[in-house]
Order: C-alpha cells, then structure tokens, then sequence
C-alpha cells in the first residue's frame, strides 16, 4: 500500500540519494586552469626554488635534476638544504658537479648544533634567508615535479597573491616519476603484493581526497592547510610575520603552518593544470604512521580547524549514517508491509553510492589517480576509523615526541 508513511519513506530515500553525491569533496569543483603556452603577455619574476634534503640528500640528487632542467623564461636558482656532515664528503660533492645546469644551484647546511627548533622549520627558515629573490617555492627530497614546464605554470598566479598552492599526487615507483632515465630505473622498487598495493592506492586517495578539500577553501575563503611539496609564496611576506614564530617547537607541519599563518581572503592562488603537479615518493609504513599521529598535533594549533572540520563531518557524518538509516528503513517498510517503499529504499542506497562514486571517478580522471571505482567507498567509510585509530594513538603518546627536544610540553 502507498500512504503518508510510504511518502515519508521515499522523501527520506529520495534525500539521501541526493545527498550522498552532494556532500562530498567530488561535487565541490575545482576551477580549471588553462595550459601555459609561453605567451602569457607577462613578465615572470626571478624565483628561488628551495628543496629540503637534510634527511636524505641522495634521494635529492635524483629529484633535483629535473628543478634544474626547468624550461623558465624568467631567471631562478635552486636551494639545496643539506646537513653539514653531508656537505664535507667528497662523493656528495663530485655528485653535485655533475649536475646539468650546475650554476643555478646553491647548496647551504642545517647545523649541527640546532636543537631549538624543528629540523624541517629551520630547513625551510635557512633556505629562505639564503633566497636571493623574491618569490620562493618550496619543495623537499621527496617529491619532483612532472614537467619541465612546473616554474612557468605555478609562477603565472603569482600577480596580485602572495601565496600559490600547487597539487601533489603519490608517485606509482618511488624514483621513477616520469622518468626514463636508466640511472633513475635502477632504483625501481620491486613489484608490489596486494597488501602492498591496497596500501600505496590508500596513500593516493587519502592525499588526493585532502586536497580536494584543502584546495576548494583556499578557492574559496581562506587557506586552511596544503599536503606539501608544492608551495609558492613572498620571501618578504615570510620575513615580516617572522616565519614560524609561535610554532617553532613542533617536529613538524612546515607547509601546513605556513599557509595558515599567512593564507588571507583572496591573498591565495590555486593551480591545478597537469604542467604544475608533483609527485611525492610513497610513505613507508613507519612514515605514514609517524605522519598521522603528528598531524594530530600540528591541526591542534592551526586556525580555522572548525570550519575545515565542520565540512569533512558533514560528508562523513552522511556517507556513515546512510548505512543504518537505510537498513532501518527497509526493515521497517517490510515489517509494515509497505512494498512500494521498501524497494525504493532498498535501490536508494546503491543508487546515492554510485553518484557518489561517479564524481569521484571523474575527479580522478581530471587528476590522473589511478583508481578502481570499488574501492573508493571503502577507502571513504575507512578515513573515520583510520582517524580515530591515530587520535588514541596520538592520546597514549608522550607528546614531547612531536616537539623540539630542547621544548617543555604544556
């Protein structure tokens, strides 16, 4: 039979197909940029392009290659942060000769006796006070840009912005990002079993997913955060708000601290085109564990959280409810006997889940993630428990883990 009760069954199945696809990171577009063809009609700036490798200067000598070999119009240089013993072995060295374009490339140290801040923020603070122009981009040992075309791309929104945000993605090999090189293919990593492979396409969407949502605030308010490897910004601007003061003690968050601290209403520019992507190096299972409880003490003390906050929640909060909700609903109209309902709740779910999963889809056509279609929901229901996983972990931990040792924790 089809009364008022039917009516209210398939008004609430009805919303819920409807809201499915309508809070979540893939419905909220991201403006397209057009491709950069050389003749923009502007000048480009001089650009220092720093890369924080104090940890593992090899892997930089792979990656920073490609930096050099940049078809720029305008004029940069590129900043390698190294530790100091690095810099006196003669091997590093000669490596560094060898480099092409060798000239563009100044190489300075973290010292050995700085235990007063986080060694990445210092890093980052020692590149930029080396900087001899004005705009600054900042990337690390771990990721490398996918075209020679990455300075001219994210350099074009630098007019009127004090800060440019470029997209990341997780490299598939984790020395070989667009590489044919047969230097770089030596270090191809060995073929991956399923565990390993659930694992790596769990990084890719994760980093993806976040950005969807980092990028569209700083489209549209202001910047709450960014996943890092890919950050332009004002050397003078950096210099003036003192850099990282007042979050000097935490291990880490550099990128993220930087773009809350002095992301403004429309001070921030996003670029999205192919040309300006970067691949990072895959986490291993300790990095990806020590990033997750970290990020649970770098968000505590980044502004704006609720409002970031508040619409992950939403989406989240929508895609888990759905399940018992339906569940409950088709039960109840077969209990009662209200057919009509009971199937149009039973297709209502699927139904919302592939419009949810059709816009992902597409979402990660327009950024090249190589993904199965089934396992986006999965991966999407598994973030909450992944969150909640690292938060008790977070809770257990002695927090001077995440500080400056030299740091009192309060």
């Amino acid at each position: 039979m089809f009364d008022s009760t039917s009516i209210y069954l398939t008004i609430a199945s009805v919303a819920i197909v409807v809201l499915l696809p309508l809070c979540s990171a893939y419905f909220r577009k991201l403006k397209k940029s057009r491709p950069y063809t050389g003749n923009e009609g502007i000048g480009m700036p001089a650009v220092s392009v720093i890369v924080s490798a104090f940890d593992n200067p090899e892997l930089a000598l792979l990656k920073i290659a490609s930096i050099l070999n940049q078809n720029y119009e305008g004029d940069f240089e590129v900043i390698l942060i190294v530790d100091n013993e690095k810099v006196k072995e003669d091997y590093f060295k000669n490596q560094l000769e060898t480099l092409p374009n060798r000239h563009r490339l100044k190489t300075t140290f973290v010292p050995d006796s700085s235990h007063y801040m986080g060694m990445q923020k210092l890093a980052v603070t020692l590149g930029v006070k080396a900087a001899s122009f004005e705009w600054v981009l900042l990337t690390d040992c771990h990721t490398e840009p996918l075209s020679h075309n990455w300075l001219n791309t994210m350099v074009r929104n630098c007019y009127g912005k004090d800060i440019v945000m470029g997209y990341t993605t997780v490299a598939k090999d984790k020395f070989t990002v667009g590489k044919a090189d047969a230097t770089v293919s030596a270090y191809r990593l060995p073929i991956l079993d399923k565990k390993e492979q659930r694992m790596d396409d769990f990084q890719r969407f994760e980093r993806h997913l976040w950005q969807l949502y980092n990028l569209h605030h700083a489209e549209n308010g202001i910047a709450y955060s960014t996943a890092g490897g890919n950050l332009m910004f004002k050397k003078s601007m950096f210099m003036k708000q003192k850099g990282y003061s007042g979050n000097l003690k935490y291990t880490f968050g550099e990128y993220e601290f930087l773009v809350n601290g002095f992301a403004q209403k429309d001070n921030v520019a996003v670029e999205t085109h192919p040309d300006a992507w970067c691949a990072r190096d895959k986490y291993t299972p300790h990095e990806f564990d020590l990033y997750h409880r970290c990020f649970q003490e770098t968000r505590k003390h980044l502004e704006r959280k609720w409002q970031h906050r508040l619409m992950v929640a939403i989406d989240q909060a929508v895609l888990h409810l759905s399940f018992p909700i339906v569940f409950a609903m088709f039960v109840y109209s077969l209990v009662t006997s209200h057919w009509i309902a009971a199937g149009i709740t039973f297709i209502s779910l699927p139904l919302g889940i592939l419009l949810r999963e059709l816009l992902a889809k597409k979402s990660f056509q327009r950024f090249c993630v190589n993904m199965k279609m089934k396992c986006v929901t999965p991966m999407e229901l598994y973030l909450l428990w992944l969150h909640f996983i690292y938060l008790f972990k977070y809770l257990k931990a002695d927090k001077t883990e995440f500080i400056s040792h030299k740091f009192s924790y309060k």
